[in-house]
């Protein structure tokens, strides 16, 4: 059984069906803000929203939000009205009837508060937003139409206006909506575009996982030697980490109602997480430059497989155009749960390698023996040699990744193995980035001193020796070869260290 609660007065929603009036207590005056009939839709259901300039809760702005770029979802009590609407911005409404109403009716309520902590003898209103919280409100409510079935809401055409924290400027709003309206969640991605961006076949493996990307800043191409690729997904939702000598993130998303991912196409993307849930959201970010904070994109999935709800392989590309630029970052990827890497460990030690002349006699007891050729930034051209009776040794497992820390007198030194290993082993560790850089894959290390570092370091290191007593180094026998800042000046060391 249906209950429709008219009450007289201006204002109203788009597409009312004609219905006769009945008296209510809560008479609606004439004048009482509506939105301008030529700023709402004919039909479908809407939510419209004017904001005065200073207005903590709407800042200033009209929003208009329809069936075309929201869902607008709707609950009810015995007084209570409750919206969610889901847009490119998200806005929350509740409102309050004063006690005396005894039911949800059709009718002018004014001398409302904040709905959170409201008097229920007085009623209350409240819309926020992200960032729009107002601690105290004064407003009224106009209920043009209601139509309740069997106690639940099916129909609405209301009115608002709340001013936030005591303030002159408020915020009105106008909505109408009905549940027959309300089924207008897309059902999945829509038929893959032919002319859609592909990256071409001459540039991607064959085989095997890979992100593939090109902006306006270069082409890159990760694959598992030389980067490490992750996925995490949830739902609809995937994210997708590289990890090489540049840190990328993306975060797919699709659009609302779909449990995961697809196969088809996702256009009309704003950045995620502040995208319109209705269509989905995109973001690729990483180096500095490369970052959007609004952008207007698209992605495709081509496969995608699934073990009941986790994600096993997929292949994506993507379109992401950032404001204020006309060239694109586009990017396609091959991941597969099966493909993911196996551990390494270092290469044999080449010959011809640095090491000592003949004529260096070690000492007894730890030491570290260091040639700088000139121009080398660390050790300006210094040869030095340090031992246990000239600089105190304090040698240490990493705390980041598997390695060691060194510190001998006013020198430091940092080795690490790829994060494959879980410890230094022994052998030829090439093709070095500065330690704790961006790219796990690679070995790293970093020599400092004389109150100088590099902001860069090309190179190697060999572990001759190594030797671990419950998972703490405590002997060593290493020697490496560091560049600074792409100089071809190095600086050479090999390092003896026997924990007392």
């Amino acid at each position: 059984m249906s209950a429709i609660l008219v009450a007289c007065g201006g204002g109203g929603g788009g597409g009312n069906t004609a219905s006769t009036p009945v008296v209510s207590a809560y008479s609606i005056p004439a004048g009482v803000w509506a939105a301008p009939a030529a700023a709402v839709p004919a039909s479908g259901n809407y939510l419209y929203l004017q904001s005065d300039v200073g207005d903590t809760a709407g800042g200033g702005r009209t929003y208009l939000y329809t069936n075309a770029d929201s869902v607008m979802t709707l609950s009810n009590g015995a007084l209570t009205l409750h919206v969610d609407t889901k847009g490119i911005n998200n806005w929350t409404g509740d409102v309050l009837l004063p006690k005396a109403a005894g039911m949800l009716q059709a009718g002018y309520f004014n001398g409302l508060t904040r709905t959170s902590g409201a008097d229920p003898a007085v009623g209350g209103v409240e819309w926020t937003t992200l960032g729009g919280v107002c601690n105290t409100i004064g407003g009224w409510v106009v209920i043009d139409k209601i139509t309740l079935t069997a106690g639940v809401m099916t129909a609405l055409d209301m009115r608002f206006e709340q001013r936030c924290n005591g303030s002159g400027p408020a915020l009105h709003g106008q909505m109408h909506w009905t549940q027959a309206d309300a089924s207008n969640v897309p059902t999945g991605p829509s038929t893959i575009p032919a002319t859609s961006w592909k990256a071409p076949a001459s540039v991607v493996p064959s085989t095997g996982n890979y992100v593939y990307m090109e902006n306006r800043w270069g082409k890159y191409l990760y694959v598992p030697s030389n980067a490490v690729l992750t996925t995490q997904q949830s739902g609809a939702h995937l994210t997708v980490d590289v990890a090489g000598d540049q840190l990328w993130t993306g975060n797919f998303a699709g659009m609302l109602g779909l449990s995961q991912l697809a196969v088809g196409y996702y256009p009309g993307l704003h950045r995620y997480p502040f995208h319109d849930p209705l269509f989905g959201g995109l973001d690729w970010s990483g180096p500095s430059g490369d970052n959007c904070n609004r952008s207007d994109d698209w992605f495709i999935v081509d496969k995608v497989a699934y073990s009941g709800t986790t994600l096993t392989s997929i292949d994506l590309r993507f379109e992401q155009l950032c404001e204020g630029s006309t060239v694109p970052t586009r990017g396609q990827l091959h991941w597969d749960a099966s493909s993911q890497p196996v551990a390494t460990g270092p290469l044999g030690v080449p010959t011809g390698l640095w090491a000592p002349a003949a004529t260096f006699v070690p000492p007894a007891g730890n030491y570290v023996y260091l040639v700088s050729d000139a121009g080398d930034f660390i050790g300006a051209g210094a040869t030095q040699l340090l031992t246990s009776d000239s600089a105190p040794f304090n040698v240490y497992t990493a705390t980041i990744g598997p390695g060691v820390q060194m510190y001998v007198g006013d020198w430091s030194g940092r080795f690490g193995a790829p994060t494959s290993l879980t410890q230094l082993q022994p052998g030829y560790y090439g093709g070095v980035v500065r330690y704790s850089a961006d790219n796990p894959i690679k070995a790293s290390m970093d020599w400092s001193g004389n109150a100088r570092g590099c902001d860069t370091v090309t190179g190697w290191f060999v572990v001759d020796k190594v030797t671990y007593t419950m998972n703490d180094v405590t002997a060593l026998d290493l020697r490496f070869e560091q560049h600074c800042d792409a100089a071809t000046p190095a600086l050479r060391g090999v390092i003896h260290w026997v924990k007392p």
